[in-house]
């Protein structure tokens, strides 16, 4: 056999590489919340061995649907224990859909990132500078001093160390302020004006 040109030996290698070579898919995971409702305890009587049982608890749950607790400590990345029920995990698509069905699930949503608007909620809602004089162009008179208006928390996750919340540059705190500083067991806890 005579030799045969260099592009057919080429041509031979990548197409034995190609057929040899199986390709792999990565698969997709989101970032979901899982509600299963609120708790039946009072937050400021719990250990933190009764947290960490919530927590195991979520762990089993979503083992349920994954294999393994193990496999679940490894998606669950946040869990509620405290207020709501619940715990933030990365899933394939397919278990949310699957979790969303289970009697003991309220709800399973994808946990999408917001950003705020502003630290500072009086000035960017428009509302009154001058303390008890309110503008007729104020939102307060735009809005019928919230007549038929629900008002809702949107938890933000607060972080009282986040820069948002500092209170450098502010005065002492009015002394007309009747309010109290939550502290609750944490006596280490400061607050700030």
């Amino acid at each position: 056999m005579g030799s045969q040109p260099p592009t057919l030996y080429f041509l031979l290698i990548i197409l034995l590489v190609s057929l040899l070579h199986t390709p792999t898919f990565a698969i997709k995971k989101k970032s979901y919340v899982v509600y299963l409702g609120s708790h039946s305890h009072d937050s400021s009587e719990m250990s933190s061995i009764d947290f960490n049982s919530i927590t195991n608890s979520h762990y089993e749950f979503l083992g349920s649907f994954l294999g393994s607790s193990d496999t679940a400590k490894e998606s669950i990345f946040y869990s509620y224990t405290r207020h709501i029920n619940g715990f933030a995990a990365s899933l394939e698509e397919e278990v949310a859909v699957e979790i969303a069905k289970h009697p003991k699930v309220l709800s399973v949503f994808e946990n999408n990132g917001r950003k705020l608007h502003t630290t500072r909620s009086w000035g960017f809602m428009g509302l009154e500078d001058n303390y008890g004089v309110i503008s007729s162009n104020s939102i307060w008179n735009k809005a019928r001093f919230g007549d038929g208006v629900i008002i809702a928390n949107l938890d933000t996750g607060v972080w009282p160390e986040s820069k948002s919340f500092s209170d450098e540059g502010f005065g002492p705190i009015p002394s007309k302020w009747r309010g109290i500083c939550g502290k609750g067991s944490d006596h280490h806890f400061h607050c700030n004006r």
